[in-house]
């Protein structure tokens, strides 16, 4: 059997799913891809409701076309397109305020938002030190040591100073939807010095389900098979080597040489746990994920908020504000792409960090009240020009995602599980791997999957032509 003759089955339509399917269709393999729900995309999948079209979650993308998503569209022919987020995104830390330029790495800006978020002028010079620090890129040696310190440990280096920390610490729920205390400071690095010296802040046309979406397009036109409403139940493996999957609805067993789960690590080691070392298996099944999120998606019969990306902190010195509000993340989509709203209106999508425990109930209603809140007080218009809210928490990612827990990424860039402690995107069952942002690569959510999805596809040819 040639390597063309292959037959290859991929588990989840996510971005790490759908890119890796069309970069293995783009080599001629035999390509077939289930997907358990209705729609493409997963976690980054979009929908429509009065002609407003919405996000599952609160995204943009860090590189846009300079990024991994850029790449994989521009291999496969696809019809992606970004549009570069302008200047004036807003941080507010109770109040002070800067507005973040595209290029932030420069001095100049970096002094400007030191100085606009209301960091004490004597402690000014280590917070720039920090600043530049973060902003370059690293070796790959000193990468390996980052990787395994925690963000805020890097950060107390060179200052105390409070503002510069909410700063940070919040930037770190942002890139790794983790705090400072569990993020890595090499992957959030990473992830910070690729967007300071790309400057291509993106948010996609259509949407950010339209990334799937264009991968999977290209996928069908090179004679993929993509085939929705149904999910794989189990890998059926023998003598230690994948030979199918078994689907949920008890049709027979599909055939494949090869394996790709976008399911995520946890879940595919449970499909396969007969087949595994019991030493691999604990390991695999203690990794931590990703905190959740909430949100409130707000469709708006006017045009209310001026900038595109807002974060708003409170200050950790004022106690009161905790009892109203809460830290929230609020990209304007519609502002970046007119074409998600309706002529006149506006789309509003914000999020804040929570717990992923799907039973947490309670808190999930905390937070969501207190993003109402917040809004309202940020924007005192807003509940009075509303159209409809959608209401989401992390027992919505679980059910979309199909995980037990709803985390925002999947594992954690944890600096306890990153760099060569993150999981090897081969599992220890000839043919089978994991793609998306539970193995392998870097960057920042959706992009680490993306870049996953190129580091996976070139891994399964090279095993391929080995064989």
């Amino acid at each position: 059997m040639g390597m063309l003759d292959k037959k290859v089955v991929v588990i989840g339509s996510g971005i790490g799913g759908a890119g890796c399917a069309a970069l293995l269709a783009k080599e001629g393999l035999d390509v077939t891809l289930f997907e358990r729900n209705a729609f493409p995309g997963g976690k980054a999948a979009s929908f429509e409701k009065d002609g407003f079209i919405y996000d599952t979650g609160v995204h943009a993308v860090g590189n846009g076309e300079k990024g991994p998503l850029g790449e994989i569209n521009r291999i496969v022919g696809g019809e992606l397109k970004f549009n570069v987020i302008p200047s004036g995104n807003r941080i507010i830390i109770g109040d002070g305020e800067a507005l973040l330029p595209l290029q932030y790495s420069s001095d100049e800006a970096i002094m400007e938002i030191l100085e606009g978020i209301g960091v004490d002028s004597a402690k000014r010079g280590d917070c720039f030190r920090c600043f530049k620090e973060l902003a370059a890129e690293k070796s790959p040696e000193d990468m390996a040591v980052l990787d395994e310190m925690p963000l805020k440990d890097f950060i107390d280096r060179y200052t105390d100073d409070s503002r510069f920390h909410q700063m940070i610490n919040a930037t770190c729920a942002l890139l790794l939807v983790l705090t400072y205390y569990q993020g890595s400071a090499g992957e959030f690095i990473h992830c910070f010095s690729e967007a300071a010296k790309n400057g291509s802040l993106s948010y996609p046309v259509g949407g950010m389900g339209a990334v799937a979406r264009s991968y999977l397009d290209a996928f069908e036109r090179m004679g993929g098979n993509l085939i929705f409403n149904t999910s794989v139940e189990s890998i059926v493996v023998q003598d230690r080597k994948v030979t199918g999957v078994a689907l949920a609805d008890g049709e027979e067993v599909v055939p494949a040489d090869v394996v790709i789960s976008n399911a995520g690590l946890q879940p595919t080691v449970e499909m396969v746990c007969e087949h595994l070392d019991e030493n691999y298996k604990s390991w695999a099944l203690s990794l931590k994920s990703s905190y959740g999120a909430v949100s409130v998606k707000y469709a708006l019969n006017a045009k209310l908020i001026e900038y595109p990306l807002t974060l708003w902190i409170p200050d950790v010195r004022d106690k009161n504000m905790f009892d109203k509000y809460v830290g929230v993340f609020y990209p304007v989509p519609s502002n970046m792409d007119a074409g998600l709203a309706p002529g006149g209106c506006q789309l509003v999508l914000a999020g804040a960090v929570t717990l992923p425990d799907p039973e947490n109930r309670e808190l999930c209603e905390s937070i969501l009240s207190k993003i109402e809140s917040t809004m309202a007080m940020l924007h005192p218009d807003i509940e009075k020009n509303v159209i409809w809210k959608i209401k989401t928490d992390v027992a919505y990612i679980a059910r979309i995602s199909g995980r037990k827990l709803g985390e925002v990424i999947g594992l954690a860039q944890d600096y306890r599980q990153v760099g060569k402690n993150r999981p090897n995107p081969r599992l220890p069952v000839s043919g089978l791997y994991v793609v998306g942002a539970d193995a392998g690569g870097r960057g920042i959510g959706t992009e680490m999957a993306g870049d996953s999805a190129l580091n996976v596809s070139k891994m399964v040819i090279s095993d391929q032509e080995k064989n």
